[in-house]
């Protein structure tokens, strides 16, 4: 998978690393396999976790709120990653 198939705000699960089965919003990407991950506990708007894209499973969710914040150049508060991930991971959305 590229990172051209991932949106902002998308729902992804780490598959790999000590993080193993975490949650995570994308922030942003880096050049073709990095993407920018948080989670708004561990990982902060203000200091987001670069993940290579072979180590996350995409989800279908997307936090629509956030990317468009993130697109606009809003800032996103970490209180508003926790809600998003909290809402978007449920059985009927994964």
């Amino acid at each position: 998978m590229s990172v051209v198939n991932i949106s902002m705000g998308q729902l992804v699960t780490s598959i790999a690393g000590r993080d193993e089965m975490q949650m995570y919003l994308v922030v942003g990407m880096q050049n073709n396999k990095n993407l920018l991950l948080v989670n708004g506990r561990d990982r902060k708007i203000v200091n987001p976790k670069r993940k290579n894209i072979r180590h996350v499973n995409v989800l279908n969710s997307i936090a629509k709120s956030v990317a468009e914040k993130i697109q606009s150049g809003i800032k996103v508060t970490d209180e508003e990653v926790r809600h998003a991930i909290q809402v978007l991971y449920k059985p009927e959305n994964l």
